[in-house]
């Protein structure tokens, strides 16, 4: 061997001896063994392992979305990002995923550290909530890991506890094996209402007017009525030959709460509340627990509760979506926030005997952001407090760039179908409606008047209103009379439903 050949040889030989040092001590920080009082669990479809204590409980009911592990003082999610093939990135969880993880009244950021250690670079972020007294063993102390291993693949372990906790004794926790499982192999338990609807109450009288029978029901939102403006509400059902059963009512912390649809008879009002507050300083949600808005809240169950016909009671709905201020992504990625608002609400209308009122979860048709820790179903408040589960989805057009055209059966299909993995419920549609920009509007409700009646559903509701720019001008029409095309193939549709 030439003198210049044994120099490479010994520069190989050092860095092949260094790359074995980095795993060697890559692995000797990983408990790559549970220890005397601890257990390893193992997911070999998102391809990681975790040690954890074994005083703690495993829940695996929602493996296919979450991990979680907890005890009364500390709880452990652990997600599993891939954006193969999405507009995100891992870039984009981190970055725009932690937005609102900054110091403001209610929150106070103790650490920010990033890290690159064997290769995989980690970002660790501890921050401490203002303790709210109405959460129940409030868990306000939070510790993120984001374990980036490219562009398309994250681990996130969220952390919760009564105290600050120390980092160094749960990063590395987390080891990583072979991907050797489907995604079908995980656990996911459907979520199942526990309540017996009772006939001798309005809303037992309501849930069994509509799921027992077999005539399907239309609803609509038709904002002039909601002004007060009745007329122009039953000229457009005088044209259709069709009295909406439902009208849709949005109310929210800057309204009053007695509803103008409460005047028009023999209909089920779905009243829709929305805590939406100021997304530059989006505090709403601690405001709410702290009880800011009891006596606006405490007016709604009693309007409700006073209005002589049945309301469907939807709170917050699409909240998982980035517009809703009370999305996790403004209460810097804590999905229970919004779960403790929910009962926060539902104990006031307990308290004020509201018994004419069915409760509507109801998230968006897609997570905006795609985060795992976004999907819908960590918004689910429990099996106890949800009556029925909404469907939400529109055909948007093509007015914004990255909107597009979308059959009724593109957007319902998929969705339903995944429902019925997740959900033991009776589920209605909330709000949807189709634009008139990028296709031809009145085939599209043509199809989908046809298409409904393949579902297992009773109740739809038309979103007839439109929706603008921030110019003002017309972005999305989906008004049921935008012409007589639109309004005669709403009118044929219904025909298919009642001859």
């Amino acid at each position: 061997m030439t003198k210049k050949g044994i120099i490479y040889f010994i520069i190989g030989l050092f860095v092949i001896m260094g790359f074995w040092i980095l795993v060697g001590s890559y692995f000797s920080q990983l408990k790559t063994e549970p220890s005397e009082g601890e257990e390893v669990y193992k997911n070999e479809t998102f391809g990681y392992k975790y040690i954890y204590s074994s005083d703690l409980d495993l829940d695996i009911s929602m493996e296919k979305i979450k991990t979680v592990i907890k005890g009364l003082d500390i709880k452990i999610e652990i997600y599993y990002d891939n954006f193969e093939n999405s507009l995100n990135s891992t870039d984009s969880l981190v970055n725009y995923g932690n937005h609102y993880i900054k110091d403001s009244e209610y929150i106070e950021v103790l650490l920010e550290e990033n890290s690159r250690k064997h290769g995989i670079k980690t970002i660790t972020t501890q921050w401490k909530r203002k303790e709210i007294d109405s959460i129940e063993m409030d868990l306000n102390y939070y510790t993120l890991f984001q374990y980036i291993i490219n562009k398309d693949e994250a681990y996130t372990i969220m952390i919760k506890s009564t105290d600050r906790v120390d980092y160094k004794d749960y990063i590395w926790n987390i080891g990583f094996v072979e991907k050797v499982e489907k995604i079908e192999d995980l656990n996911m338990e459907k979520l199942t209402s526990e309540k017996i609807y009772s006939k001798d109450t309005e809303a037992g009288q309501l849930y069994e007017f509509l799921f027992n029978r077999k005539e399907f029901i239309w609803g609509i939102f038709y904002p002039e009525a909601n002004k007060g403006n009745y007329e122009k509400l039953y000229n457009l059902e005088e044209k259709l030959n069709y009295k909406f059963k439902v009208l849709l009512e949005y109310k929210g912390l800057n309204t009053e709460a007695y509803s103008n649809l409460f005047e028009i008879e023999d209909r089920i009002v779905e009243y829709t509340f929305q805590v939406l507050g100021d997304n530059e300083n989006p505090v709403v949600m601690y405001e709410i627990l702290e009880g800011k808005y009891d006596e606006l809240i405490n007016q709604v169950a009693e309007e409700i509760k006073d209005y002589e016909g049945e309301v469907l009671f939807r709170l917050n709905n699409e909240m998982n979506g980035d517009w809703c201020s009370y999305s996790a992504w403004f209460t810097q990625t804590d999905t229970e926030i919004y779960r403790e608002v929910w009962k926060y609400f539902y104990e006031i209308f307990e308290s004020k005997e509201v018994d004419n009122a069915l409760w509507v979860w109801n998230p968006n048709w897609g997570d905006f952001p795609e985060f795992r820790w976004n999907h819908y179903i960590n918004y689910f408040p429990g099996e106890e407090y949800v009556d029925i589960v909404g469907l939400t989805g529109y055909n948007t057009g093509t007015y914004y760039q990255h909107e597009y055209w979308r059959e009724f059966e593109e957007i319902y299909n998929p969705m339903i179908e995944e429902y019925n993995n997740y959900f033991n419920y009776e589920f209605i549609i909330t709000e949807f409606g189709s634009n008139s920009i990028g296709g031809d509007k009145a085939q599209w409700i043509k199809e989908m008047m046809k298409k409904m009646k393949d579902y297992n559903l009773n109740l739809a509701v038309w979103f007839s209103s439109i929706d603008y720019d921030e110019e003002g001008n017309p972005a999305r029409t989906y008004t049921i009379d935008e012409n007589e095309k639109t309004l005669n193939a709403f009118k044929k549709g219904l025909e298919l439903y009642y001859d």
